[in-house]
């Protein structure tokens, strides 16, 4: 699995803290704001929403069925990515709207600021 996501990611977004936000289909509708609770490998969390709480496998877009979910990084121009991969302190991307990073790219995630070629910021609450 590569080094794990920290555990001060995980959780509740609506607690205080830097936990990751995540959109996930759980129960059959697609692109519920939800959060991981815990990391099952580098791109199988246990997620929970609105709708409930399941083991989601990470997607590189939106998500597309159930048992899917996506997290979101934007770069330093604005251009949005989907994380098809993550470890503690980087990522695999897949762009959207971005163009400083090809699809397969593995990049540095925090959440500050991102840094022309180099970084990106990950959703967060």
């Amino acid at each position: 699995m590569g080094r794990p996501l920290n555990k001060r990611n995980l959780g509740d977004t609506g607690d205080t803290g830097s936990q990751i936000s995540v959109s996930a289909d759980v129960d059959g509708v697609a692109g519920v704001a939800g959060y991981i609770v815990r990391q099952r490998g580098s791109k199988r969390f246990e997620v929970t929403t609105a709708a409930g709480t399941a083991v989601c496998s990470l997607v590189a877009s939106a998500t597309t069925g159930q048992g899917t979910m996506s997290i979101n990084v934007t770069d330093s121009a604005l251009g949005t990515y989907y994380v098809s991969k993550i470890s503690g302190k980087t990522c695999t991307v897949e762009p959207n709207t971005g163009t400083e990073f090809s699809a397969g790219d593995k990049v540095v995630w925090n959440r500050d600021a991102a840094v022309l070629n180099e970084s990106v910021v990950i959703d967060a609450l």
